[in-house]
């Protein structure tokens, strides 16, 4: 594994813009072909009620991070002249090149001195490209903003009534800059021998694959990898920050669903008000936004400017690849979760 401590990085704001379209699982009924007794098995196993997703499919993943950025900056009080370096983190760009951060650099206004580059990876997403964003700040880097979601309704077929109903459009920024008052831990993890448990044939260079282009998921070896690695990263976590579970004020996962973290929880034996569980329910699995939508949606009272909060952020899926931090917020700027405008700034 990959053991990082950074000392300079600090989180000073979060923003998660979700798509503007809300549709309730009875709503997805026709366009699934859901059953009575599919939407029974959804609301009792899973507890889904609803999703957001973009309305049209003109509206892409770096919209909706542009806005949620133009929010944050605006919040902040940032110019985004002021920013070193964009990442932006998705697996679905709005072409396969250039990098996309490139192109959201200059709508944002950042100057040509900006560093910009995109990474290709979901739901362990934020977690990885939280650990790149603090050691350009470690290296000297005043600003970065970190940008990560998927507009995931892009690879999802009406024909999947099993994977298509749980997901959802959304896309976060994030400003790391170098005020930090404490230690930052991460520790990063990667299984490639799984990478066709979740993958969408064809929709690279590599032949041999039907090109489908839509994501395709083995719901059991998913579940049977989460179940199995990522209980067993919080102890030696721990034990690599120092801390004990009860110094942990949140604990802040990706939301595949209820299930699988109602089984993760348990299995760490920590309370259900310490880690928020609802996003995947009310929002659809978001991807690389769903632990900063998870913020956005349920932790902005307790989180916006408040006194010191100790979190732990844990990202796992796709690659397969999983990832775990540990940082202090304080005085971080969270503002309630927005549905998308359609407005730069």
């Amino acid at each position: 594994m990959a053991n990082l401590v950074f000392k300079k990085g600090n989180i000073r704001g979060i923003s998660t813009v979700v798509g503007d379209l809300q549709l309730t699982l009875e709503q997805q009924k026709d366009i699934y072909d859901l059953s009575a007794q599919d939407i029974k098995k959804f609301q009792r196993n899973l507890g889904l009620v609803s999703k957001s997703v973009v309305s049209n499919d003109s509206i892409c993943t770096s919209d909706l991070c542009v806005e949620s950025a133009c929010d944050l900056l605006a919040g902040l009080k940032i110019s985004a002249e002021k920013l070193d370096a964009v990442i932006f983190v998705t697996q679905t760009p709005d072409y396969r090149a250039p990098s996309t951060a490139i192109h959201i650099a200059h709508r944002l206004g950042c100057s040509k001195e900006v560093l910009a580059f995109d990474i290709s990876l979901g739901c362990s997403g934020f977690v990885y490209g939280l650990s790149v964003a603090f050691s350009y700040i470690e290296s000297g880097l005043e600003n970065v903003l970190l940008l990560c979601g998927d507009v995931a309704s892009n690879f999802t077929s009406t024909k999947d009534k099993a994977f298509s109903p749980l997901m959802g459009d959304a896309g976060s920024a994030v400003l790391i800059d170098s005020s930090s008052k404490s230690k930052t831990y991460f520790q990063l993890y990667s299984d490639g021998a799984g990478y066709k448990s979740l993958f969408i044939p064809g929709s690279g260079i590599r032949k041999g694959d039907s090109n489908c282009g839509v994501m395709q998921m083995n719901g059991a070896e998913v579940f049977n990898f989460t179940i199995k690695e990522v209980p067993k990263m919080f102890d030696i976590m721990f034990d690599f920050a120092g801390v004990g579970k009860d110094d942990i004020d949140y604990f802040i996962l990706h939301q595949p669903n209820k299930y699988i973290l109602q089984n993760i929880r348990k299995r760490i034996d920590i309370s259900a008000d310490k880690m928020p569980s609802e996003t995947q329910a009310n929002y659809g699995n978001q991807n690389s936004a769903s632990i900063t939508g998870t913020i956005n949606a349920y932790l902005h009272k307790q989180l916006n400017s408040a006194s010191e909060k100790k979190v732990l952020f844990s990202g796992f899926g796709i690659g397969l690849s999983w990832g775990i931090c540990i940082t202090n917020l304080d005085g971080v700027y969270v503002p309630e979760i927005n549905k998308y405008k359609g407005r730069d700034g």
